[in-house]
């Protein structure tokens, strides 16, 4: 592993998350990470490089860290995630979802970062499918149609986080994210 780059990989991930990637240069990632453009150029060819590296390890790393923990329950499935997607603790309400800003920043400019981001939110949408398919095999919950729930419980949790950044408004996620919870309640199962 190599310390510079990582270096590198966090800084331009940190000021594109703040700043958004068109409004970040070189020269302030550069700054931010006290490196020069040789070194930058030595382990990306390019900006863009440098940003599709950030998605491709960082944001992955980033949504596998936090969600793939959902798949090591067997009981109690439903409110692990609701209690996890429910915390939002250290999240910053004004700058908003990492993943979202991304996709809604870039993936309709350039196809390579469209490609990249969605490869991210397929794995969101199947630790999320894997999570209510758990949940329906340990008959919490009944539903016929995992993987369109999977991909409807990633949509309301980003729709959630990018109502509540639009207000700048921890309560508007609450109310937004309870309405997911009342429906991912009905599903269960009554024992």
């Amino acid at each position: 592993m190599n310390n510079s780059r990582e270096k590198l990989l966090d800084v331009a991930f940190d000021e594109i998350y703040h700043n958004g990637y068109y409004s970040t240069s070189v020269d302030k990632i550069l700054k931010a990470a006290n490196m020069n453009k040789g070194s930058m150029y030595h382990y990306f060819k390019s900006k863009k490089e440098l940003g599709l590296a950030v998605i491709k390890e960082r944001v992955s790393d980033y949504i596998e860290d936090k969600y793939s923990i959902l798949l090591k329950y067997d009981s109690n499935i439903i409110e692990e995630l609701l209690k996890l997607i429910k915390d939002r603790k250290n999240f910053d309400f004004v700058t908003g979802c990492k993943v979202n800003n991304l996709v809604q920043e870039l993936s309709s400019k350039d196809a390579e970062f469209k490609s990249a981001l969605e490869i991210i939110y397929f794995r969101f949408e199947q630790i999320i499918e894997e999570v209510l398919q758990k949940a329906i095999l340990n008959n919490e919950i009944q539903h016929n149609d995992v993987k369109s729930l999977g991909i409807y419980v990633v949509a309301s949790l980003e729709g959630c986080l990018i109502t509540a950044k639009k207000s700048h408004d921890a309560d508007m996620f609450q109310c937004c994210i309870s309405q997911l919870e009342f429906f991912l309640n009905s599903l269960k199962i009554t024992k």
